[in-house]
């Protein structure tokens, strides 16, 4: 089964755990943007790789003021997380390139924040204008051009398939006014913290990037260096009831960049639960509110049902300014991808925490 289809099957039947292999604990993901990943079997396209230094945050400031080199991230609309990064000088200026048959493959900006890898990628094909990529059939939006994509980590590999390591690919456009250029990003997050990645700041990410009509993939070596400014890590450890459910918040790590929730979901019973009661827990999520009431918008979740708990680990798209709380609510979510509002029925009455944040420091 491609990736393609599993990207809907993800955010459906796969939070839907199966009934027979109650033995195996039941994965769990959702994502909001498109996933894909690939192997490595076709013929491999040649590589360049440059790249600058750091783009410190009194730079930053200032190349923004420059059209042709500010940051591409600074100006995003779809995540305020890489907004916030470039703001405070996160990024890094890139040129990774690959051309094969009049098309190129540029990457222009990078950010890695230790747990996310985010790269921009431009297009650049004859039959591509204004994000809308003829593929000989239809013209279509260059996000759906994408036949698959994947990222791995040279010299960190694992055989687990639960392995954040082997997690899939996740990409969106990069908005109307860079119609032409891709969102791409690898998380590797984890709800159990004993099977944590181990990375170190500098990486370099192997990508095989296929185009729809292409013969063969794309290949490009990235290189990632971690920012690790202003970081949080919170072990609140706080639980409550409501009725048969009892939630518990396990870790809190914010970044510029991101912000990551670990926690567990439990619901009391005497027998083993119904495929009915596993979705309605799968479907329960967090809502990370900042202390003036915004809503974090989530982009990744993974986690897995084991008996009667939900244990998962959920991404945010942190705040351009440090709040001085967070306010976590759970809510029932029906639809698999996360609302942009939520309805107050849908919120878990008593499944409310406020978290104290530290200060901000340079």
């Amino acid at each position: 089964m491609s990736d393609k289809v599993r990207t809907r099957l993800d955010q459906t039947y796969d939070m839907l755990p199966s009934m027979e292999t109650q033995a195996k604990p039941n994965p769990v993901r959702s994502w909001k943007r498109r996933t894909a990943s690939i192997s490595a079997a076709a013929a491999i396209l040649g590589v360049c790789v440059f790249a600058s230094g750091f783009v410190s945050p009194a730079m930053a400031d200032s190349i923004k003021q420059i059209p042709l080199i500010g940051s591409l991230f600074s100006s995003m609309e779809v995540d305020l997380g890489l907004k916030n990064a470039a703001t405070q000088g996160m990024t890094r200026q890139a040129n990774s390139t690959v051309s094969y048959k009049d098309v190129k493959l540029e990457v222009k900006e990078t950010v890695f924040d230790g747990s996310r890898a985010v790269y921009a990628l431009e297009v650049t094909a004859p039959n591509l204008k204004d994000g809308k990529y003829d593929n000989g059939q239809e013209k279509i939006k260059l996000s759906n051009a994408i036949e698959d994509i994947r990222f791995d980590v040279i010299g960190h590999t694992s055989s687990d398939p639960e392995s954040p390591l082997n997690q899939s690919v996740q990409y969106n456009g990069a908005g109307d006014k860079h119609p032409n250029t891709l969102i791409i990003e690898k998380n590797f997050t984890t709800f159990d913290r004993e099977s944590a990645v181990d990375l170190p700041d500098s990486i370099v990410g192997e990508m095989l990037i296929t185009l729809q009509g292409m013969d063969q993939p794309f290949k490009l070596e990235v290189p990632f260096t971690k920012s690790g400014r202003n970081l949080v890590h919170l072990q609140p450890e706080a639980a409550a009831t409501s009725g048969d459910l009892t939630l518990t918040i396990n870790n809190l790590d914010i970044t510029p960049l991101t912000t990551h929730v670990t926690y567990t979901l439990h619901q009391k019973s005497e027998s083993t639960l119904t495929e009915a009661q596993q979705r309605d827990l799968a479907y329960t999520n967090l809502a990370l509110y900042d202390d003036q009431g915004n809503l974090l918008d989530s982009f990744n979740g993974i986690g897995r049902i084991d008996g009667n708990t939900l244990s998962k680990s959920n991404s945010y798209a942190s705040v351009i300014n440090r709040p001085e709380y967070l306010i976590i609510k759970a809510f029932h979510n029906n639809d698999g991808d996360f609302p942009s509002k939520i309805k107050d029925k849908q919120f878990i009455k008593g499944l409310v925490f406020k978290i104290d944040l530290p200060a901000a420091t340079e």
